[in-house]
């Protein structure tokens, strides 16, 4: 396969799908944020947060997998 082969076929659909995934995850952990203090107002809040914050490190971890191609 070369190159202009690859770059016809690559998953752009799958490539959205990570970065509209990581947006989606980052808008929540950025809603009860303000100038890097987290402003959490009850115990759900922290772990809604929290689990945000770790789906977005999970999904940019894969996504970083995705572009190197390993």
């Amino acid at each position: 396969m070369n190159v202009s082969e690859f770059e016809r076929m690559k998953p752009t659909q799958t490539y959205n799908a990570l970065d509209n995934a990581i947006a989606k995850y980052r808008n929540i952990v950025n809603e009860h944020t303000h100038n890097g203090q987290q402003l959490i107002m009850e115990g759900a809040d922290a772990h809604r947060v929290a689990l945000a914050q770790q789906v977005v490190s999970d999904l940019e971890n894969i996504k970083r997998i995705f572009m190197t191609g390993n």
